[in-house]
């Protein structure tokens, strides 16, 4: 008897040791919460104007510990250039700002700035309509690395992509009627200053008496990708003209029960996909073929509704979450814009097509809890 008692004692004391480290622990290890998972490099959006030196700051984001965080530069902008802070700026804030230059060279590259803070020089002029460059950076701390966040630098239009139609049709196509295609007018009509046209080349009006053969406006790939920092605030405008057909009410298509534009993400919803539509029914004066300029906000609240890629024919009557519409505006795989109105035919021309920003806040502009992955496929938004 005396060795299982012994033993026994022998085990009470290892529990009693091993109870008396897991009570240190909780009394001296920060408690187990979001405080444990690796910074966020947050996505900013910043206003540049040409030969602009502008201050970023890139410390990381931490839920709720107070770790100093360092900033890596993990890509750079295109256009223009981005420098560590000069010492002196750092040291008291004295001009000049720019320091060393960060080239390809030097990625990864940390950032020495106190704050984690760099300095973009904008180009001397844009050469497209747009922003002027975005770059990456990622953050860690002691409890890890973060994703990449994404650093966008607009002009005062605060246009983040744009087709303007200046010299061609900018890789514009249209989808729904095999025959019809894209032209370019350079001609000028009021707001349409160089634009794109299509028209129906073939009709397909079944016994309901609506043209199955619809087509849509495809905006090209530049269109297309992360553009989540519109969220908000921000707007996809555009411009509409029509130069034939009946757009009276009895003569839309399918009652006018039709999406003006629709955004798809392929990839949303765990490869389930998800397209959001904004009925042309939700603008108060719809689109009467006379030239219409359009700015539809880019959140939830506003009319958009959410569909099912795979079944087109699924009734749109769900509304997007937040989470849902910043995912979708983050993993963007295709656009469109209705062009086939009416149940005959008809011509519409468009203009003036630009994704734009609100007033750009930096790395407040996006809301922390769409950022645990960039593209916003983990978001706790409520």
């Amino acid at each position: 008897m005396l060795g299982p008692t012994v033993t026994a004692r022998s085990n009470f004391g290892a529990l009693e040791r091993g109870a008396l480290i897991l009570a240190l622990l909780f009394l001296f290890l920060p408690p187990l919460s979001s405080a444990t998972l690796a910074p966020l490099a947050l996505h900013q959006i910043h206003t540049a104007n040409a030969n602009d030196e502008v201050v970023v700051d890139l410390s990381g984001y931490n839920f709720d510990s107070h770790d100093t965080t360092t900033a890596i530069i993990v890509s750079l902008p295109r256009e223009g250039r981005l420098y560590q802070v000069s010492q002196i700026y750092n040291s008291h804030g004295y001009e000049p700002k720019l320091g060393t230059l960060i080239t390809e060279n030097d990625l990864p590259c940390q950032v020495m700035g106190r704050s984690s803070r760099v300095v973009y020089q904008a180009p001397t002029r844009k050469k497209a309509p747009g922003r002027w460059d975005i770059f990456e950076y990622t953050v860690s701390d002691r409890f890890g690395t973060s994703k990449p966040g994404t650093v966008t630098y607009v002009d005062e239009s605060k246009i983040v992509v744009a087709s303007d139609f200046q010299r061609d049709t900018d890789g514009w196509t249209t989808i729904g009627n095999k025959r019809n295609v894209v032209t370019y007018d350079d001609t000028s009509m009021g707001i349409m200053n160089r634009y794109i046209y299509s028209k129906d080349d073939s009709i397909n009006v079944d016994e309901d008496g609506n043209d199955q053969d619809l087509w849509r406006f495809s905006l090209p790939d530049k269109f297309t990708g992360w553009h989540g920092i519109i969220y908000g605030g921000g707007s996809l405008d555009f411009s509409l003209s029509s130069f034939s057909g009946d757009f009276s009410s009895e003569k839309l298509n399918k009652g006018g029960n039709l999406n003006l534009v629709e955004i798809s993400c392929s990839r949303c919803a765990f490869n389930k996909g998800i397209t959001i539509g904004f009925p042309l029914k939700a603008l108060p004066n719809g689109f009467s073929g006379t030239t219409s300029s359009f700015s539809l906000p880019l959140n939830e609240t506003v009319g958009w509704l959410k569909g099912d890629p795979k079944n087109p024919l699924d009734e749109w009557t769900v509304l997007p979450t937040k989470c849902e519409m910043i995912e979708v505006l983050s993993r963007v795989s295709s656009v469109t814009i209705l062009g086939d109105f009416t149940d005959w035919y008809e011509g519409v021309s468009i203009d003036n097509v630009q994704f734009r920003s609100s007033e750009p806040k930096g790395k407040h502009h996006l809301p922390p809890c769409a950022q645990d992955t960039p593209d916003a496929r983990r978001c706790s938004c409520t």
